[in-house]
């Protein structure tokens, strides 16, 4: 017999979040070259991509000191006097910047965003990365789940999005079996706790 947990009482995904950020390993296995984070958050934001880190050094170099960069050819460089005299702000343009420089790379851009309205955050990824998932982790828009197999506890999680697909869709045990590579002939008893409460109070739902 195994059980799951399902912790919906808050923060419970705390091992996620310690001083080596195990959620970025979640996202993609290179995060800091694949994700760039910038806006509402930027105390809290990913900057360190390389071709990130190029394009703003070039158009800082133009905004600053019109200084174009000598190691790039000519076409690009008026590419580049084209976009620049076309925007407002260097932030306007920075997404085109990265995808002249590196033509050969898939690049997509958009905005995260929080429960709160103000919680809201612009990336940049290079590359296949699964955004929702990004926004998810980055936000804490997950749950905890703890499977309990005799001795053996493996810790997880799903994200909001997903448990409450599962549940409207009465496929939540089917979910965690895939989630969790339990087997068919297992049997699984799957229990939930809701709410901010300091005593846990879980309920079985299948």
């Amino acid at each position: 017999m195994i059980e799951i947990r399902i912790n919906n009482t808050g923060d419970s995904c705390y091992w996620l979040y310690g001083k080596d950020e195990l959620w970025k390993n979640y996202v993609h296995e290179d995060f800091d070259e694949h994700v760039v984070l910038y806006g509402n958050r930027s105390y809290n934001g990913c900057k360190e991509a390389s071709w990130y880190e190029r394009a703003m050094e070039i158009l800082n170099d133009i905004d600053n000191w019109d200084e174009y960069p000598e190691d790039l050819p000519g076409e690009t460089n008026e590419k580049l006097k084209e976009l620049y005299d076309g925007c407002r702000n260097i932030n306007d343009i920075v997404v085109d910047v990265i995808k002249l420089l590196y033509p050969n790379d898939k690049f997509k851009s958009g905005t995260l965003t929080g429960y709160c309205q103000g919680d809201w955050e612009y990336y940049i990824v290079k590359g296949d990365v699964d955004t929702e998932l990004l926004e998810a982790l980055y936000f804490n828009k997950i749950v905890d789940v703890t499977v309990i197999d005799g001795n053996d506890n493996i810790s997880g999680f799903i994200t909001d999005d997903d448990l409450w697909k599962a549940e409207r869709n009465g496929t939540l045990g089917k979910l965690l079996r895939e989630r969790f590579d339990i087997p068919d002939e297992e049997d699984v008893k799957i229990y939930k706790a809701d709410g901010y409460k300091k005593i846990i109070d879980w309920q079985e739902v299948c």
